[in-house]
């Protein structure tokens, strides 16, 4: 079995898997905004959702997987509103400081700039992630404003937020 972490497009076959990982990233993380009703949904529910984004050129989710295992993800939603979508990236804090957030974020802009039919990519990102925010102006994301009270972790504290964005040429 080889060592490597893959960057896959998540598949019907992944629903488990994907659940499972947003669990996980909710208890480990409140970098990664998850679905409230992430409890409700069903492994049916999630692979019929899987194979709709697979068939989308506006949605996207890719996992990064070790050992057969997913241990990180990056999803694009299109906005209802304009032609750009949302970019989420988690990763499993056991596998932080590797690189994979970013070859998650390279692999997504590759599938935006050569698939998609987006215009952009926009993203929001809590002020005090200073690596991830780091690493999205690395890519080319444009701070378009910040919001003093813009997120509220679990405990009721509120934390500033960075709305980013990069448009595609």
């Amino acid at each position: 079995m080889s060592d490597e972490v893959r960057i896959v497009e998540a598949e019907a076959g992944d629903a488990k898997q994907v659940l499972d990982l947003l669990k996980q990233l909710d208890q480990e993380t409140e970098t990664f905004t998850v679905e409230d009703d992430l409890d409700n949904l069903t492994v049916d529910t999630e692979s019929q959702q899987l194979k709709i984004i697979q068939a989308s050129r506006e949605n996207l989710i890719l996992l990064a997987k070790y050992q057969g295992q997913s241990i990180g993800l990056a999803t694009v939603m299109k906005s209802d509103t304009d032609e750009f979508g949302e970019v989420g990236v988690a990763v499993l804090s056991d596998f932080w400081g590797q690189g994979l957030g970013t070859a998650l974020m390279e692999e997504t802009l590759t599938w935006g700039e050569t698939f998609s039919w987006l215009s952009g990519l926009v993203l929001t990102v809590q002020a005090r992630n200073v690596t991830a925010a780091h690493i999205y102006t690395k890519l080319g994301f444009k701070e378009i404003k910040r919001n003093k009270k813009g997120f509220r972790d679990k405990s009721g504290i509120l934390f500033e937020t960075i709305d980013m964005k990069l448009a595609f040429n």
